[in-house]
């Protein structure tokens, strides 16, 4: 009789929760063709770094001017904690990286980890390479929008 409610209860624990992991879509690229100089594309660009990057876990690593480099780590999901009724979800990062020059800029984002989907008592938790294209298609549009806008930077 033991034997049968041990059995029964790792059968329970077992189909309470999985883990599903997905593989990583490829990076996200986008080109700008502009109208400002090197210098001002470079101060846009480290602007909207600086702007975006407003999580205390996103962090600028990388930033050279004469090269035209702004790369950072970036919070895509902030993740979730865990109770008794939800599992822990980790947070997702990114790498973005911004490369300008005279009348042009790139910003390319990719995953650096695995994504990984936690079902848990019937309820689905994490991020998905779906939610990695929308988020980095936003992300781009937003970049996009800030580098083509008119700034004090550009005729000073």
């Amino acid at each position: 009789m033991k034997k049968i409610y041990f059995l029964a209860t790792i059968i329970l624990l077992t189909s309470c929760g999985s883990v599903t992991k997905l593989e990583k879509p490829a990076d996200f690229q986008k080109s700008l063709i502009l109208e400002t100089n090197h210098n001002s594309n470079y101060i846009k660009a480290n602007e909207w770094m600086v702007n975006t990057f407003n999580d205390p876990k996103s962090i600028i690593q990388f930033s050279d001017k004469d090269a035209g480099i702004v790369k950072g780590k970036y919070v895509m999901y902030s993740g979730q904690a865990a109770t008794k009724y939800t599992a822990e979800v980790k947070p997702y990062f990114s790498i973005i990286t911004i490369r300008v020059k005279d009348k042009a800029s790139k910003i390319e984002i990719s995953p650096i980890s695995e994504f990984v989907i936690t079902n848990f008592m019937g309820s689905k938790a994490g991020f998905t390479p779906e939610m990695f294209s929308l988020s980095a298609k936003s992300l781009a549009e937003k970049f996009e929008k800030h580098m083509k806008d008119k700034s004090a930077n550009d005729n000073w």
